[in-house]
């Protein structure tokens, strides 16, 4: 049974003595690709003690959704790391999801570092296999209105994940509002997302959402109506 785990900051990095450095923070696996790596580096002042854990991810209106998963080993999963010591974590599909029932789109996973010491950081990795190479995401995104209280819907209708940072609103004169700066979070493939929004004189309406994708340009996120305008929730 899928087990509801938000994704907080308990389950990430932070900043304390013995965090690992990791890299890449973004793991990929693409359709036929034998394996991937996951470099970790304690840089000290303690031993790092733990385990490797993997989650299928899954998404539901206003939920995150993670689910222990077979479908991708990590080798090893049993991880020591002395300060100054440098562990590659090879990332591989399982032997049977390779003759697993076909599906579209990539398939998406959390890496989970968990410590043997409770006073120690866990991490918690995006890791995403069998992607089609030239694939990409494809978001339309729509104004939700309640009363006075205003939401971003953004649907993913592309067979990738979209990563989005520093969300912006491009309003009709072209002033520009930074919503969200930094890692605004994931939209999986065929997924939906919504945030909350801080309320407007123009309602929206007229204007463009904007934000840095996953190759590191700013995109506009079109309209699924080619413009922007607020619906109430009660004409949706």
């Amino acid at each position: 049974m899928l087990r509801h785990i938000a994704l907080l900051l308990a389950m990430l990095a932070t900043p304390t003595a013995s965090a690992l450095d990791m890299t890449p923070t973004t793991v990929l696996l693409e359709k036929g690709q034998a394996r991937a790596e996951l470099w970790l580096h304690n840089p000290g002042p303690r031993t790092w003690q733990g385990r490797v854990r993997i989650f299928a991810w899954e998404q539901q209106p206003g939920a995150e959704q993670l689910q222990e998963s077979s479908q991708i080993l990590a080798s090893p999963t049993l991880l020591e790391l002395p300060p100054g010591v440098r562990q590659r974590v090879w990332l591989l599909p399982a032997p049977a999801a390779a003759s697993a029932q076909p599906h579209d789109g990539e398939l998406a996973f959390r890496i989970l570092l968990e410590p043997m010491a409770d006073d120690l950081p866990r991490y918690s990795l995006p890791l995403f296999s069998d992607a089609e190479a030239g694939t990409r995401p494809c978001l339309r995104t729509h104004v939700q209105t309640d009363g006075a209280a205003y939401s971003l819907h953004l649907d993913n209708k592309g067979s990738l994940h979209a990563r989005l940072s520093d969300l912006v609103f491009e309003a009709a004169d072209g002033r520009r509002e930074i919503l969200l700066p930094g890692l605004a979070g994931y939209i999986l493939a065929g997924r939906q997302r919504h945030w909350s929004l801080p309320a407007r004189a123009d309602a929206y309406a007229g204007g463009r959402f904007l934000a840095q994708m996953q190759d590191g340009q700013e995109h506009e996120l079109p309209a699924v109506d080619g413009q922007i305008a607020p619906a109430s929730i009660d004409t949706l």
